[in-house]
């Protein structure tokens, strides 16, 4: 099962003094958020051999909230009144939260793939479990890569999707877009581009434009070059 790199993972890692972290990029999925605040904090993501990293190891570093459960109880408890602090029920109640989140992240994007030892790849549409899209301003936007660099590709490809919203964003790559499902609405400047099932976009680099739809919506995307989230 794959795990989730966030931009807090990313941010408690630079807290604890560490300048690099290790993942497999076949079990990680290292969302676009997480890559630019390493990018400003200078803690490098280094891709290695699937076999070089123990999946329990992948899985701590990846899908990881704060790893001292002593440290975040004495937080906690400072911040109750000592009327309410009862130790037992808040250790259980602790203990809950961070076994949710821990699940959260680790039943994070996924899909089902087929590699050919010279090198094609076969993503199964149908088995893509969407990951949360950090760049959308909290919105609930549904991203999973599915094709990138890992598989020693120069473009990058993977599937988006929500329901009845909008958010600004700025290529800084070329994109195309195949519309699977639904309406998907691209604004440039006054005018709205409405794309149906079958339809095609191509996005240039540099292009300021506002992605949305009035309902559900699921489409494809490829990107030049593959490390998009970092350009």
């Amino acid at each position: 099962m794959k795990s989730l790199l966030t931009a807090e993972t990313i941010k408690e890692l630079h807290r604890n003094g560490q300048t690099a972290v290790e993942v497999a990029p076949q079990r990680t999925i290292i969302t676009p958020e997480a890559r630019d605040v390493a990018k400003k904090l200078g803690l490098k993501i280094v891709d290695v051999p699937i076999n070089s990293v123990p999946e329990k190891d992948s899985m701590s570093l990846a899908g990881s909230r704060p790893d001292s459960l002593q440290a975040i109880k004495k937080a906690v408890r400072e911040k109750l009144p000592a009327a309410h602090q009862n130790s037992s029920l808040l250790d259980q109640l602790i203990e809950k939260a961070l076994k949710e989140l821990q699940r959260q992240d680790t039943e994070g994007p996924s899909c089902e793939r087929e590699k050919a030892p010279n090198g094609v790849v076969l993503v199964r549409g149908a088995s893509v479990k969407p990951g949360k899209f950090d760049g959308a301003g909290g919105k609930p936007i549904g991203l999973t890569d599915v094709i990138g660099s890992a598989d020693n590709s120069s473009i990058a490809a993977g599937y988006m999707q929500w329901d009845n919203c909008s958010f600004p964003w700025t290529l800084n790559y070329d994109e195309i877009d195949v519309v699977l499902e639904g309406e998907l609405h691209i604004t440039c400047g006054n005018k709205t581009h409405i794309g149906k099932p079958g339809d095609v976009f191509f996005i240039p680099k540099g292009a300021a434009i506002e992605f949305g739809s009035p309902g559900k919506v699921r489409f494809v995307y490829v990107t030049y070059p593959a490390d998009w989230s970092a350009q």
